[in-house]
C-alpha cells in the first residue's frame, strides 16, 4: 500500500527513527531517493532532526547511506576519494528472483560461515525480496600487508565478497534445488543444462562496488513495496508483516552496524585464496584502451552522439549503450546517472524514471563493455553512421565504439594521413581520382 507524504512524515519524524538514522548517518554520504528513483543533491548529510523532515516534506521518500566512511561528506569530489576516505563497511547485498524464502537460504548461509569466523554480523530487511549483511569495517585490522585497509577499497571488499560466494555457492546450489523439489524443476527456471546451473543466476550476492556506493539505510522505504528496509533478529522468524509502516514503530528492533567479532582472519582467509586463484589462472594479456581522465563529448563517436539527441525507437536497448559506454569514458556513477537522465528527456516519448533508475543501478554492479559496431542496436535504429575515423579504423565485427576516441586523441598527422590526398590550395579528397579532377577544373 503507498503512502502519502503526511505518513512518511509522522514515520520520519518518530524520535526512535530519526535518531537511528542520524547516529547511523555519521561520517557517511547520505543520498535522499524519490519516489521515482531518482536522487536528491549529493553530496549531502544527515546531521538533525530537521534534516531529515525537510527533505520528506520536500518529496524525499527514503534515505540511502554511503558504503564508505569520509573525513567529510560535503566535500566530496570526483578528485579527492582516497583523500577523504577513512574506511569502508562490508554491506553485502541478496536479491532472490525466487522469492523471500531463497534470500533467507542465502542469508543463513552467510551468517553461519561469518560465524566460524566468530563474527555475529547485522542483518536488516532489503524492503523488497532480499537481505542486508552488515560487517563494520571497525571489525577488519586497520592494516594489511603493511597496506591501510581504508585505502583497499573496493578491491578488499571485491575479495571479501568472492570468497564468500565461493564458499557458499555449492551449498546454496544444493538448497535451493531442495526446495525447488529437484534439479529438473530448478532447470525448467534457467532453461539450462545441469553442468551450467549457477545459484548466483537466481540468488544475487552482490560482488561489485564502486566510489560513493549506497545501499537503503536501516528503518527507510523501499518505494517498491512501501515496506521498511528493517534490521532483524532473527532471519528464520521475519515475515513481511514485520517490515509494515504500522508495525515497525511498535517493536524494538536490533542495531545493523552492531556486529560484533574480529574479521581479521575472515580478511586474510579470502586474500590467500584470492592470491592463490589469481596464482593457478593463466596469463591472458589482453589489449586494454584506458584513459585516466573523463572524456568529453566532443569526442564520442556518431553512433553515440546520434543516440543523446534523443530516440523515439530502440530507447530501452540504448540505456545499455550509453551507461556502459560514458563508464568506460571514465564518467562517474553520478555523471553517468545525470546524462541518461538528460538524455531520457529527449526521448519521444520518455522512458520511466524507475525503469532508467533500475538499469542504472543494474550496470554497477554488471560493469561490461558496449555492443560492438555493427550490431543491431545500432543499425537497427539508424545511428550506425561510420565518419572518416570509423572508416581510418578499418571497423569490423568486432570493435567496439570505445576505441573511437582513443583513435580521435591520435596525432593529427595520422588524422591527415587518414583524409587521403590534399591539393595545394589546401583542399582534402579521398580518392586520387578526385584530387586529379579537382586540378583539371579548378587549376
Amino acid at each position: 500500500m503507498a503512502l502519502n507524504r503526511q505518513n512518511l512524515v509522522e514515520y520520519y519524524s518518530d524520535e526512535r527513527i530519526a535518531g537511528q538514522l542520524l547516529k547511523n548517518a555519521k561520517n557517511r554520504e547520505v543520498a535522499g531517493a524519490f519516489w521515482d528513483g531518482s536522487y536528491d543533491k549529493r553530496p549531502n548529510t544527515l546531521q538533525y532532526p530537521t534534516d531529515i523532515v525537510q527533505m520528506v516534506r520536500k518529496g524525499v521518500t527514503s534515505f540511502h547511506f554511503s558504503v564508505e566512511h569520509w573525513s567529510n561528506p560535503m566535500a566530496i569530489t570526483n578528485d579527492n576519494y582516497e583523500k577523504l576516505r577513512t574506511g569502508w563497511d562490508m554491506i553485502i547485498d541478496i536479491d532472490s528472483k525466487l522469492g523471500l524464502d531463497e534470500s533467507k537460504i542465502t542469508a543463513k548461509l552467510i551468517v553461519k560461515l561469518l560465524g566460524k569466523y566468530g563474527i555475529k554480523p547485522g542483518v536488516k530487511f532489503s524492503g523488497r525480496r532480499g537481505f542486508h549483511i552488515c560487517v563494520p569495517f571497525a571489525l577488519f585490522p586497520k592494516e594489511i600487508d603493511y597496506k591501510p585497509l581504508a585505502k583497499m577499497y573496493p578491491d578488499a571488499l571485491r575479495i571479501l565478497a568472492s570468497f564468500i560466494r565461493f564458499k557458499i555457492k555449492r551449498k546454496l546450489l544444493d538448497e535451493l534445488i531442495k526446495t525447488k523439489g529437484g534439479v529438473k524443476n530448478l532447470i525448467e527456471l534457467l532453461d539450462e543444462p545441469p553442468s551450467k546451473l549457477d545459484p548466483f543466476y537466481f540468488v544475487e550476492v552482490e560482488k561489485g562496488w564502486g566510489n560513493r556506493h549506497m545501499f537503503r539505510a536501516p528503518f527507510s522505504f523501499n518505494e517498491k513495496t512501501w515496506l521498511v528496509s528493517l534490521p532483524v533478529p532473527h532471519i528464520n522468524s521475519f515475515s513481511l508483516k514485520d517490515a509494515e509502516f504500522g508495525q515497525v514503530l511498535k517493536k524494538d528492533h536490533p542495531d545493523f552496524f552492531g556486529a560484533t567479532g574480529d574479521a581479521s582472519d575472515l580478511l586474510t582467509d579470502a586474500m590467500d585464496w584470492h592470491a592463490l586463484r589469481k596464482k593457478e589462472q593463466p596469463k591472458i594479456e589482453v589489449k586494454k584502451i584506458a584513459w585516466e581522465n573523463k572524456i568529453p563529448e566532443e569526442l564520442f563517436p556518431p553512433c553515440i552522439k546520434l543516440i543523446l539527441e534523443g530516440l523515439e525507437d530502440g530507447k530501452k536497448r540504448s540505456v545499455f549503450t550509453l551507461m556502459n559506454f560514458l563508464r568506460m569514458m571514465n564518467w562517474t556513477p553520478e555523471e553517468v546517472e545525470q546524462k541518461v537522465f538528460e538524455w531520457n528527456s529527449k526521448n519521444r516519448p520518455p522512458l520511466p524514471a524507475s525503469f532508467l533508475t533500475s538499469q542504472l543501478r543494474w550496470g554497477q554492479r554488471n560493469q561490461l563493455n558496449p555492443n560492438n559496431c555493427f550490431d543491431d542496436r545500432y543499425v537497427s535504429i539508424g545511428v550506425c553512421r561510420p565518419d572518416e575515423i570509423c572508416k581510418f579504423m578499418n571497423l569490423k565485427r568486432n570493435s567496439n565504439p570505445i576505441a573511437y576516441p582513443f583513435k580521435k586523441m591520435k596525432p593529427k598527422q595520422r588524422i591527415k594521413k587518414m583524409r587521403g590526398f590534399s591539393c595545394l590550395c589546401g583542399k582534402e579528397f579521398p580518392t586520387e581520382r578526385s584530387l586529379a579532377l579537382h586540378k583539371g577544373k579548378v587549376h
